[in-house]
């Protein structure tokens, strides 16, 4: 029992990185490019492709940038990777896993397509939040797990 303890942080990258690439499959399936889906009054699955990083910064369509991302963002995974294994603390290991889970997710849509596939549009009435995807969303969770140590609310 303790093993599987132990290993459940791996379990939780795996399940991520698994929801993240099935949601991103049935969209580029069921979606065309730009097509916009009404799920609820504040959600619409809108399918786009962000050749960038966050909110499309550095996004052109370029080898070299392509190559640059992709590097980055690897160098970026293995420190994480690094830093997970030797660490003790709980909700940093929790929070590394969410962030290592969505650097993944998105390092595979850069590689294989050459695009990160973003859907989940999250607006209220004409003003849209910008368009992320479940790997997004996960470093955002891992980021407020370990800032949320050092605010007290």
């Amino acid at each position: 029992m303790k093993k599987i303890y132990k290993n459940y942080y791996y379990i939780i990258i795996i399940l991520i990185i698994t929801l993240d690439v099935f949601s991103k499959y049935w969209i580029l399936n069921y979606l065309y490019l730009y097509e916009n889906k009404k799920i609820l009054s504040i959600l619409n699955l809108f399918h786009v492709h962000n050749y960038g990083i966050a909110f499309s910064i550095l996004s052109n369509k370029t080898l070299w940038n392509r190559f640059f991302l992709s590097l980055i963002n690897i160098i970026i995974i293995l420190l994480i990777f690094k830093e997970l294994i030797n660490l003790k603390i709980k909700y940093k290991k929790l929070s590394y896993c969410f962030i290592i889970s969505g650097a993944i997710g998105n390092l595979i849509d850069r590689l294989y397509y050459g695009f990160v596939i973003d859907f989940i549009d999250i607006h209220i009435k004409n003003w849209h939040f910008p368009t992320f995807n479940i790997s997004d969303f996960s470093i955002f969770i891992g980021i407020i797990i370990y800032i949320k140590r050092y605010i007290k609310f």
